[in-house]
């Protein structure tokens, strides 16, 4: 396509994607002086039930056409199929102008090389054209996606819609959106783009395990961040990361054990839920991996209200000659934690206060500062011991400063199955 058809589509994107097909259009060509028709070419069938053809002509080229009963309908229809017909174009047209830049789009550099017999100031001057026009393109194609105010990245407004925060921490941002060509609705989490978040995508990618948050594709992107404590933008596009995750409906642990707690089977409930986490944990350890950073906030529940354990920002192998201290909540860190000798005993101390937090029903800040320091001890309050003898047991052990000491994950499910299976027995 020659430079002039190039700014023609450029041109047309101008206008706003909220309006409906029919006012982009009208929109467009008052603003750009452009003849706008909309050419009934023909009807047929009998004269009581009539069926109508039109054809949309912009300066007399031919787009879209659209057949319907009504004149009406049919030049909706033709609209319609004209503003995709330029959406596609400036589309390919983006794709070359990214090649034109990077000087590595074959058709520009045949084009260069046929036109070597042509007259070099013509060549500088088409050549000067095209640049200009790719340096304006951002901003026009970001006309044609749809606005929002929490991404400005083109792969991410072109591929969803209804996106909207549902979380941030230290690690990123993560939006609930609608993929436009499955409707279905995913957790995308955003990340500053460096050498070591793509860590996390490459070992989540591996993990397949139906207690722990499926991974579905990531791409990288320039987008502002917003920075959790600050609560502010960056001043300027950075790299990101994208990573495209199940959505978990029924939001994080922490939310269930607050919904659930006054539940007449609350510690049934709560002590399955703890059995899938720890199958959970033991498959990550089984691929030789450490999550790091376990905690109520990064556990989230299914639509059918299965465990699904998420945030690997922090996951690790276990074969690392050297890990980094201090990395995860304090919360729920181990003591060997704040060193930087350690190995996936650390996820069993933070099982054990989630054991502890799930079955206890912790809900607010004032009541865990209150028993938290004593928790981390092993000293649980008096009510709880006598509440879960077999299960305060094994907390214990799970949170021995002895790192040696803890058991594995399997070994706890099995304990607890065993426990749970005996005090079924006794009430019947």
């Amino acid at each position: 396509m020659s430079f002039n058809i190039y700014r023609d589509f450029v041109l047309r994107c101008r206008v706003k994607m909220k309006q409906e097909s029919m006012g982009k259009i009208n929109n467009y060509c008052q603003k750009t002086k452009l003849q706008l028709d909309y050419v009934k070419v023909k009807s047929t069938g009998p004269s009581h039930d009539p069926e109508f053809k039109v054809v949309v002509k912009i300066d007399n080229v031919e787009y879209g056409s659209g057949s319907a009963k009504s004149k009406k309908e049919a030049k909706e229809l033709a609209a319609k199929k004209t503003w995709e017909m330029i959406e596609q174009e400036v589309s390919k047209l983006y794709d070359v102008c990214i090649s034109f830049r990077t000087g590595q789009n074959s058709a520009i550099k045949s084009s260069r090389k046929l036109a070597a017999n042509s007259s070099h100031a013509r060549n500088k001057e088409e050549e000067k054209k095209m640049s200009d026009l790719c340096k304006s393109l951002p901003n026009i194609y970001k006309d044609t996606r749809e606005e929002n105010e929490y991404t400005v990245d083109e792969r991410f407004l072109k591929d969803y819609k209804n996106i909207e925060p549902i979380g941030e921490g230290g690690f990123g941002n993560v939006f609930k959106a609608t993929a436009k060509t499955d409707e279905m609705i995913y957790a995308i989490k955003r990340v500053e783009l460096k050498e070591k978040v793509k860590r996390e995508v490459q070992e989540l990618a591996r993990l397949e395990h139906k207690y722990i948050v499926r991974y579905y594709c990531s791409w990288e992107g320039l987008d502002y961040m917003t920075y959790t404590r600050s609560r502010q933008k960056s001043e300027t596009k950075i790299p990101c990361l994208f990573i495209q995750i199940e959505f978990c409906e029924q939001g994080t642990l922490k939310n269930w054990i607050e919904n659930n707690r006054l539940k007449q089977k609350y510690n049934e409930m709560a002590l399955k839920k703890f059995l899938q986490i720890l199958k959970g944990v033991n498959y990550i350890h089984s691929k030789g991996l450490i999550h790091r950073d376990l905690k109520p906030q990064n556990i989230f529940i299914s639509h059918d209200g299965k465990i699904k354990i998420g945030d690997f920002g922090l996951v690790t192998s276990m074969a690392c000659e050297s890990l980094t201290e201090n990395q995860g909540t304090k919360l729920y860190m181990a003591p060997e934690q704040f060193c930087d000798n350690y190995g996936k005993e650390v996820d069993i101390y933070a099982l054990g206060l989630i054991c502890f937090e799930i079955l206890s029903a912790l809900v607010s800040h004032h009541e865990k500062n209150v028993v938290w320091h004593n928790v981390r001890e092993g000293k649980f309050p008096e009510g709880f011991t006598e509440q879960f003898k077999t299960q305060a047991s094994i907390i214990r052990r799970m949170l021995s400063k002895d790192a040696s000491k803890r058991p594995c994950a399997f070994e706890i499910f099995e304990h607890l199955k065993r426990a749970a299976a005996d005090n079924s027995l006794k009430a019947q």
